[in-house]
């Protein structure tokens, strides 16, 4: 921590808009830290926060992404946020810094609410990053919020549309993937929610879901890898880019 600064929360994170990204790995490439320690780039962190005016806090990232990073945020709120940490300027203004955005609730009144640790079947219909990161392949430079609000907006506007998923906070971009299905099941780290007003009858479902097994293999392990060489990859997200799953099911 840093004596300017509200002690570091777990499983927190800080909500509004990033002002910068500062790669918190010691490696020797200069875009990934530049060969200083983690504790070197932490320290520099806090300190281009402390020189800005309009940096009020800021949140690390999880230790399972590739390169763990640390966000320099304007923004007033901590919100529960699994495997980040978050920090707060000790000595903000009585009158709050202008915000790009106010941390809202995870739902929308024509949504049920969020389910976490689940997933929604069928078809992925769109994709969208929830990050708030500056190059606009990557959420637009707007906040996790605006994204969120976008991508209920983009569901609701589309009749094939039954809900949405969100990736688990530990994805390097989280992303929000609008659905064609009606059944929630078990997937650890995500959250899902289906639309409250669904017709009567069901639109067409693309694929119901099947059990996560073969007859010809032992059961499925969770929480285990094969030891090994890789032999082939296949993409198992439902996106429509014949790249990332030929706009199949996860089941498919």
């Amino acid at each position: 921590y840093d004596e300017n600064y509200e002690e570091l929360q777990r499983n927190m994170g800080l909500n509004g808009k990033v002002l910068l990204q500062i790669t918190l790995s010691s490696l020797s490439n200069p875009q990934w830290g530049g060969g200083r320690s983690y504790e070197e780039n932490l320290k520099i962190c806090y300190q281009k926060c402390t020189a800005n005016a309009h940096c009020t806090g800021i949140q690390i990232a999880p230790t399972n992404w590739d390169h763990e990073e640390c966000f320099l945020m304007n923004g007033t709120q901590l919100y529960d946020r699994y495997g980040w940490k978050a920090a707060k300027k000790s000595n903000l203004p009585t009158e709050e810094p202008t915000t790009s955005v106010a941390h809202t609730p995870e739902y929308d009144e024509n949504y049920e609410e969020p389910q976490r640790n689940m997933g929604l079947n069928g078809k992925g219909l769109l994709q969208i990053t929830l990050s708030s990161l500056s190059n606009p392949q990557w959420g637009g430079g707007r906040s996790y919020e605006e994204n969120l609000k976008i991508c209920y907006q983009k569901c609701t506007a589309n009749t094939q549309c039954t809900g949405i998923q969100i990736a688990p906070t530990y994805w390097d971009h989280q992303e929000c993937f609008l659905m064609n299905g009606n059944e929630l099941y078990d997937r650890s780290g995500w959250k899902a929610a289906k639309k409250s007003k669904l017709p009567t009858e069901e639109p067409t479902i693309s694929e119901v879901p099947t059990q996560e097994y073969d007859e010809n293999y032992e059961e499925l392990q969770r929480n285990m890898g094969l030891n090994g060489k890789v032999l082939l990859q296949i993409t198992l997200s439902s996106l429509s880019n014949p790249q990332w799953g030929g706009g199949r099911s996860y089941e498919e």
